[in-house]
């Protein structure tokens, strides 16, 4: 928990200036800007390391922006349902630190790994926008019109891992393991792609929506990183 007075004014005032300009710049809904703040103060209250948890949130919320809005399109509003997509499994994988904190770490993994899932996965979506090739549908490998849900392209995949890449960096500073750094990179991928597979099969048939699948694919990645973890450390 945060308890540096300084740096929890900080990071408080860097919360009322992230509300004031997702609301300006019509990023956030009121609703979606509530549960970014929540995300953010669960990460200083529940957080091993509060200022690199808040950090890797932060990290996610402008990387994501500057990829939808640059440099030919801008997103719609984000409502509540957005949000709770990319950072609800998160949020969740901090609250057990309270009743086991001895397996702190561990739980710190799967935020990373969560983390590091939903920005790659916002990559893959808003980079892959500008492959000049058409998407493959992930589950058939057959050509699809861009936008359908399952499709990926190249430069989206290489955009994923570049987003978990980005997380599994922050990871490797904070902690100097390769190797579990390595763990939190490659959870981009595989929360991306788990969000492709689910939404290739169950999205294009309406059985579920879309902040159904991104909590999916954002909890594949948090999953994948708690159980590697566990095996390694």
């Amino acid at each position: 928990m945060l308890t540096n007075p300084i740096e929890l004014v900080a990071v408080l005032f860097f919360l009322a200036f992230f509300s004031f300009i997702s609301y300006k710049k019509k990023w956030l809904d009121f609703e979606g800007i509530l549960i970014g703040n929540a995300v953010g103060l669960a990460a200083i209250t529940y957080g091993p390391n509060p200022l690199v948890d808040f950090g890797i949130v932060v990290i996610f919320f402008v990387i994501g922006e500057i990829a939808s809005n640059f440099p030919k399109k801008k997103h719609e509003e984000r409502n509540i349902w957005n949000v709770l997509g990319n950072s609800l499994p998160a949020l969740l994988t901090l609250l057990p630190i309270i009743a086991f904190p001895e397996h702190a770490f561990l739980f710190e993994m799967a935020f990373f790994g969560a983390i590091s899932a939903a920005l790659a996965d916002t990559l893959s979506s808003e980079v892959g926008y500008y492959s000049k090739t058409k998407p493959i549908m992930i589950t058939t490998l057959k050509p699809v019109e861009r936008g359908t849900d399952g499709g990926v392209t190249l430069l989206g995949e290489v955009a994923a891992l570049f987003g978990g890449i980005i997380i599994g960096l922050v990871h490797f500073f904070v902690y100097q393991n390769y190797l579990l750094a390595g763990v939190v990179a490659l959870a981009g991928l595989v929360g991306s792609n788990s969000d492709s597979i689910v939404g290739g099969l169950f999205e294009t048939k309406k059985i579920l929506n879309n902040t159904q699948v991104n909590m999916i694919g954002t909890t594949c990645g948090a999953i994948f990183c708690f159980i590697l973890g566990m095996i390694l450390i």
